[in-house]
């Protein structure tokens, strides 16, 4: 728990004080809005995470500002998910000391990627968290044993995000070939498997005629609409030789979540995990290349995001070579250096890497968007109607209307007409 507490804090001196950008992309200000009259939000809907941000808002009355409120439970996700993945790298490659599976988390939490997604409201903050913890189970599942938590889990992973079905295939294929479970015995796990499912579909059912729905989510094809992305089809680039020209891009924004100077380490901790778990590091191989393509055939705003699973994996490799690199090490040197000096040397390597992400991505006593929003509605003629044509205009006037409760006589409309529109408040 070191780790996660270590974590929380550094994200609670750099976390956003109100709706933030996340790498160019507003959604924070539209998740704590919709969260807040329990809605709908942009497709597939954060239905998982909606009643999570809705019981921060209320749980935590007490901190004014309501953003900040949501922001913090992005913080508390995140920190658990890096105290997760140093337990991750234990369970993985049994032979991992301590100070490595610490330096996992670490480098986990403190990427740029996961790192700013812990600062703003956003549901990949609880997505990181679990698919951290479908690593830790993924061991137990792989011997046969804790199969419905395991399966629960993967569900959650899979209907939080799309994204999470390339961490959910191939790590559940990889544990039923090795657990190779009766097939009796898989009727509960398959029930919990489905059941974040059956829950996602029944909330967009059941608050279709929320204050604030995105879509038409009355019918089951409205409803499959919504889950399948189809207003975003268009973003998707079909092309496959498009899609690899922008490999090169992707893999440069994966290679900045790993300090340079571990980069030597990676291969080693491949081959480590490889020894250990063949199977589910084949599994996790997959789920890093599956994500890379999804980004680079992904055109939209901050799809860079989607690599906060393999900045884990980047992290984990690192953990796991670092310890036989260090003895190859001291098997090639005549003489192995003092101890002090170099725990020293990487002390001082970690804190520069800590200081320069922290630089890049802090959010503290940002309050732009929140302050420009309520001007803009300050400024407003009475019951005047406002057109947006961009979110990052929309979302924080929707903020600023509907949770700060600032001028409730003025209409809000995106004039795009994918987002719903803001009457005026009664």
């Amino acid at each position: 728990m070191g780790v996660g507490l270590v974590l929380l804090l550094l994200y609670w001196w750099t976390v956003a004080p109100s709706i933030s950008a996340l790498h160019d992309n507003v959604d924070s200000a539209e998740l704590v809005t919709v969260a807040s009259v329990t809605g709908i939000a942009h497709p597939p809907g954060a239905a998982i995470w909606i009643p999570l941000g809705r019981g921060a808002l209320d749980l935590l009355g007490f901190i004014e500002e309501p953003a900040l409120r949501t922001n913090l439970l992005s913080a508390v996700c995140m920190a658990l998910a890096g105290a997760l993945i140093a337990v991750a790298a234990r369970r993985w490659v049994a032979r991992t000391p301590a100070w490595a599976s610490a330096l996992a988390g670490l480098l986990a939490g403190l990427a740029p990627i996961p790192w700013a997604q812990a600062l703003v409201t956003e549901v990949l903050a609880l997505q990181a968290l679990l698919t951290a913890l479908a690593l830790v189970l993924a061991v137990d599942a792989a011997r046969g044993r804790a199969w419905a938590p395991f399966a629960l889990v993967l569900g959650l992973v899979a209907w939080n995000h799309p994204t999470g079905l390339a961490i959910t295939l191939p790590l559940g294929v990889a544990c039923l070939a090795l657990a190779r479970p009766r097939t009796r015995t898989l009727g509960v796990p398959l029930a919990l498997f489905l059941l974040p499912g059956v829950y996602t579909v029944a909330y967009l059912l059941l608050r279709a005629d929320a204050p604030l729905a995105w879509g038409n989510t009355s019918t089951l094809g409205g409803v499959w609409d919504h889950l399948s992305g189809a207003a975003y089809r268009d973003v998707i680039e079909r092309d496959p030789s498009a899609v690899l020209q922008a490999v090169p891009e992707t893999l440069r924004r994966t290679a900045r979540q790993i300090p340079p100077l571990a980069w030597p380490l990676l291969p080693v901790g491949a081959l480590a995990v490889v020894r250990s778990r063949p199977a589910l590091a084949a599994s996790l191989g997959v789920s890093v290349v599956l994500l890379v393509l999804f980004v680079s055939a992904y055109r939209a705003t901050g799809r860079q995001d989607y690599l906060a699973p393999v900045a884990f994996a980047g992290a984990l490799l690192v953990a796991w070579g670092m310890p036989p690199a260090l003895d190859w090490a001291r098997r090639l040197l005549p003489q192995p250096p003092p101890r002090a000096p170099t725990s020293a040397i990487a002390v001082g390597l970690l804190a520069l890497w800590l200081v320069v992400n922290g630089d890049e991505v802090s959010r503290r006593g940002d309050t732009a968007l929140r302050d420009g929003a309520v001007a803009i509605l300050a400024a407003a003629e009475p019951d005047a109607v406002i057109e947006s044509d961009r979110d990052e205009r929309t979302f924080p006037l929707w903020y600023a209307r509907v949770v700060l409760g600032e001028r409730p006589d003025v209409t809000v409309i995106d004039t795009r007409g994918l987002a719903p529109v803001v009457p005026p408040g009664p």
